[in-house]
């Protein structure tokens, strides 16, 4: 009896001791934090549903961003807020400066062929756009070193509205129009907002008392659609032909991202 109470004492007595290692050694949630990542998104939609609007933004295949993040707890280290800025570069249109005759063509159903180029603005080559998210996250304690991270933001990319303006002549006919472009309600080539909800879920890793090394996964929904418009004149009496405007979709992202918070 006594041998078995001596026994319990000592079993005891080492659970005891190994929680106690264990919550020594278990990482302790810091009130605030920084944070450096690189995220690699893929787009499931173009622009617009109209390849000439799509052909002359950037491409939304790919999307690399690098981002610093400063992140503070809110409520006892499990609820808290974040604020990232981020510089991204997103690649070359497809086709770049496509002739504007085909999509004119398209639109009235007369062949065209393009006279003279009066304005051209837009993207040739891979572009960087400023990108800013603020939002809540939560901590969830998944293991001795690993936290998961929940996170829901709201932020704005930068993109500059591209513009085009051309001569258009008739085939065979000697009528001539100004077809005019416009991307986002925008008439020259400058800078708009892109308005996005971003959805998260990250996981850091405990590596040391401040440090974690972080991968995650993540969605972007771009609610800012890139509307086109298309405007003909008849170029000799300026009267108004026709105009189309074509309401832009929403873009759908979802990427991954690593990184080492301290």
């Amino acid at each position: 009896m006594k041998k078995t109470s001596l026994l319990s004492i000592i079993l005891l007595w080492g659970v005891i001791s190994i929680n106690a290692q264990d919550l020594l050694q278990a990482p302790k949630a810091p009130k605030g934090w920084f944070e450096l990542q690189i995220a690699q998104s893929f787009g499931f939609n173009d622009w617009n549903r109209v390849a000439f609007a799509s052909d002359r933004l950037p491409r939304t295949s790919s999307y690399t961003e690098l981002r610093a993040s400063a992140n503070l707890h809110i409520i006892r280290k499990t609820v808290g807020i974040f604020n990232d800025i981020g510089v991204g570069v997103m690649p070359a249109p497809r086709s770049g400066f496509s002739d504007p005759a085909a999509q004119a063509t398209l639109a009235t159903g007369i062949p065209y062929y393009t006279k003279e180029v009066s304005v051209e603005n837009g993207y040739q080559t891979a572009t960087g756009h400023f990108k800013m998210t603020y939002g809540i996250f939560g901590r969830i304690t998944a293991g001795e070193k690993l936290s998961v991270l929940p996170c829901f933001g709201v932020g704005f990319m930068t993109i500059s509205a591209p513009n085009c303006e051309v001569i258009l002549k008739e085939q065979d006919a000697n009528m001539q129009y100004t077809a005019r472009y416009q991307w986002f309600g925008k008439d020259e080539y400058n800078g708009s907002t892109l308005g996005f909800l971003s959805g998260r879920l990250r996981f850091a890793y405990h590596i040391t008392s401040r440090q974690y090394l972080l991968f995650g996964v993540e969605y972007t929904w771009h609610f800012t659609r890139a509307d086109f418009s298309e405007t003909y004149t008849n170029y000799f009496n300026h009267n108004i032909v026709t105009t189309n405007t074509c309401e832009g979709n929403r873009l759908n992202m979802l990427g991954l991202s690593f990184g080492v918070s301290f």
